[in-house]
């Protein structure tokens, strides 16, 4: 198999205990589809380490170990494989494999409808062409007000609170502005996080929300077995969720009833004007709207947490950031969407950090079809659930040198001069933070933007650096997204005729 296994000592975790001394257990190994995968001999056998692994909140590290030990293709559990090879990405996302490996185990939102994330087949067709007006170019720049004035708001409030006290939470910020952004952008609400310098109630319950979708993610792991486990689902979280997606039924209701003004440019604004709402029930449109209050708001604030983590580790990568904006930007400018999407650092600082901090580390899971399939030259058995997992699959030698490294040069041109020499052998179609093919995340370029945006204002604007290790990227657990940890900085008002203050 291409990838040999390294020699390093698995973590407590994944040591399996010597099972294969028993010939029940040697049998049952060898007379299933997928005994030839490699593997732990406790994972080969049950479902319970994997789902151990996620209720922990260390799944993705927890497979990261086991690649390093077993290579590019690893058993997890016993009818799962994770990839990590470049190609396994269109063999199971890509255009052809959309028709045929359909989601597996997704949580169900409401049993009358699903939401775009979880849709299979002509169903999420029909709600992508919905939504697809609400993403495109156009829109995206119609935000550029809107999205100017929420960055502006953010930053004067950081900046009067420095009068008061310099050292902040600056990951608390980043989720304030997060919530405010798609308040505004997705159901035309005021969340007012910034202004008030608080979580709105509602979004309180969001934390419910994904400790119950995870919970009920391993319940569904467990196939048949999923109702028994669901017996032991944490009653208040799944309250959590109820609640928030009654709240965004209200709220998306409202929205839709009030006139559609020709210079509104929030989502339902361009879905309304094209149309495409009635191609979506009512349930829909709820259900949608509830999914896009969590996704757009935790990977955003995530990578801006770990830019800012990354960046004041390693002064001479802000450094040059610092320059890339002093020199793009003129006396009496301001950045722009247009102006921002052409700084290669800014692009590459947003890709490396990515990298090393992925907003989903773990995999999107996909059931392998009757017949089975190839996947980066391996034939999998049908109704296997296959995934790329995405932590190893950015952070082992196998796809990118040096690989613990924060190297945003390593995504530039290859003829830049910037570019070192070790990174040239980097497989770049292993990274795929949005996935691939007709089921990506229709919000990309979206995300792109904001995440410019706001990255390049924060460094315009404050000098920061950390002021404690308690945000250590390689501590966190993930439920669903990432459990963060405060990221206390002490801020500074930056001096726009040097860049030697970083």
């Amino acid at each position: 198999m291409s990838g040999t296994a390294m020699q390093n000592t698995p973590s407590a975790c994944d040591c399996s205990p010597r099972l294969s001394t028993s010939a029940v257990s040697r049998t049952c190994r060898s007379l299933h589809p997928l005994a030839r995968f490699p593997g732990p001999n406790l994972r080969a056998l049950s479902q319970i380490p994997h789902a151990l692994s996620a209720a922990n909140g260390t799944q993705a590290r927890d497979v990261r170990e086991l690649h390093r030990r077993y290579g590019d293709v690893v058993r997890i559990a016993p009818n799962q494989l994770s990839f990590i090879t470049p190609s396994a990405w269109k063999d199971i996302y890509g255009q052809t494999a959309t028709k045929r490996f359909q989601k597996f185990g997704y949580f169900k939102v409401r049993p009358d409808a699903q939401p775009l994330l979880t849709a299979n087949g002509e169903e999420h067709t029909r709600q992508r062409s919905a939504f697809a007006p609400g993403f495109s170019d156009r829109a995206i720049h119609a935000q550029e007000n809107p999205l100017a004035a929420q960055i502006d708001r953010f930053i004067e409030t950081l900046k009067q609170i420095m009068a008061e006290d310099d050292t902040v939470d600056i990951g608390m910020w980043f989720r304030f502005l997060a919530f405010d952004i798609i308040g505004e952008f997705a159901l035309s609400t005021d969340f007012s996080c910034v202004s008030n310098h608080a979580y709105h109630p509602w979004v309180a319950l969001l934390v419910e929300w994904f400790r119950a979708v995870s919970f009920v993610n391993i319940a569904n792991s467990f196939g048949a077995l999923a109702p028994l486990i669901m017996l032991f689902a944490p009653r208040k979280q799944l309250q959590g969720v109820k609640e928030h997606l009654r709240m965004s039924a209200e709220t998306m209701h409202t929205r839709l009833s009030k006139s559609n003004d020709e210079n509104q440019s929030d989502l339902w604004s361009h879905v309304l004007r094209n149309q495409c709402h009635r191609s979506l029930s009512d349930a829909e449109m709820e259900v949608n709207a509830a999914l896009l209050i969590v996704a757009a708001t935790e990977p955003l604030s995530d990578v801006l947490c770990g830019a800012i983590y990354l960046l004041s580790k390693h002064p001479l990568a802000l450094s040059k950031l610092v320059n890339e904006l002093q020199d793009d930007l003129h006396e009496g400018e301001e950045f722009t969407i247009s102006g921002v999407a052409r700084l290669p650092f800014l692009h590459a600082v947003i890709n490396e950090t990515m990298r090393l901090y992925p907003p989903i580390p773990g995999g999107l899971r996909r059931q392998t079809p009757d017949g089975g399939a190839s996947i980066s030259g391996y034939f999998i058995p049908e109704k296997t659930v296959v995934s790329v997992f995405q932590l190893p699959a950015y952070t082992l030698p196998t796809n990118f040198s040096l690989p613990d490294k924060f190297i945003p040069e390593r995504w530039l041109k290859e003829s830049h001069m910037d570019r070192p020499v070790g990174t040239l052998n980097d497989e770049h179609d292993a990274f795929q933070p949005f996935g691939i093919g007709p089921r990506n995340c229709i919000g990309k370029g979206l995300a792109y933007t904001e995440m410019k945006l706001i990255l390049a204002r924060f460094v315009w604007n404050f000098t920061f650096h950390l002021v404690d290790e308690a945000f250590d990227i390689n501590k966190q657990r993930v439920y669903l997204f990432r459990e963060r940890p405060p990221l206390r900085v002490q801020l500074g008002i930056r001096r726009k005729e040097s860049s030697l203050h970083v």
